[in-house]
């Protein structure tokens, strides 16, 4: 019986693997679009948003962590401090999402799914706040000592955003904190190199100094971001471990 060259085979499971790898990336793409397209349809209740952004002051200022202006006030005149706190917040987030995802797909499929469906689960959830808890971000409330970085140093990108992908009310929850927070558990878990876990510790911090300093954010959006992902992450798990409990009874059925 003729066997397959060697060389034939691999190049047929390299490419079996790339197609799993196109299909799943157009999947995960057009999840996420979806996400932006609706995000960007929520209605402008503008009164209500920040009417909800001085009750939102007004909560952290009773729980003493009405830090944001006095933070932002510590970097404010130094440029180069500026100039990385914009950098991260335009740049630590969509990008590294990508980045970390294929990352993750690539050392670990089974764990992949999890913080995929973490990903989508909690993208659900932020829409719905989006759409029934709006809020102003501190940028847009100069009065109590808020700057808008991204507007001074790098106006340019507001212009380049599509109008129909934007929600400027759509302060909370903070998932630029939470899936730098998702990536970051992501990577430590499948990775156990010294500098990646350093980074998967050092990327969620740096996000979430990054969109106070630049005022896109307040503690409690951060807060309820960090919630929300950690609650996806425990939902996705679980269902991922149900996905394998029956894929083994059928193994053992069959």
């Amino acid at each position: 019986m003729e066997t397959e060259p060697l060389a034939d085979v691999r190049w047929r499971v390299t490419r079996q693997e790339m197609t799993r790898f196109l299909v799943e990336a157009v999947l995960l793409v057009g999840a996420m679009l979806v996400y932006w397209l609706l995000r960007g349809a929520v209605p402008e209740r503008i009164a209500e948003s920040f009417s909800r952004a001085s009750n939102i002051i007004r909560l952290e200022e009773r729980l003493g962590i009405f830090v944001e202006p006095r933070w932002q006030e510590s970097i404010i005149g130094n440029l180069a401090f500026v100039k990385i706190a914009n950098w991260i917040y335009l740049w630590a987030h969509l990008p590294v999402l990508i980045i970390g995802a294929i990352w993750v797909y690539v050392r670990s499929r089974e764990r992949y799914r999890v913080y995929r469906n973490a990903l989508l689960i909690s993208a659900v959830v932020g829409l719905l706040f989006y759409v029934f808890f709006p809020v102003a971000p501190p940028r847009l409330l100069p009065e109590w000592g808020f700057v808008d970085t991204v507007a001074l140093l790098n106006p340019e990108n507001y212009n380049l955003q599509p109008g129909f992908l934007v929600n400027h009310y759509a302060a909370v929850p903070s998932l630029h904190v939470g899936w730098a927070l998702l990536v970051g558990i992501a990577l430590f878990d499948v990775d156990h190199r010294v500098p990646v876990r350093v980074f998967a510790v050092l990327l969620p911090l740096a996000m979430f100094f990054s969109v106070v300093l630049t005022a896109n954010h307040f503690i409690f959006d951060i807060i309820v971001g960090v919630v929300i992902v950690l609650a996806a992450i425990g939902v996705a798990s679980v269902m991922e471990d149900r996905r394998l409990a029956r894929q083994q009874a059928r193994g053992q059925q069959a």
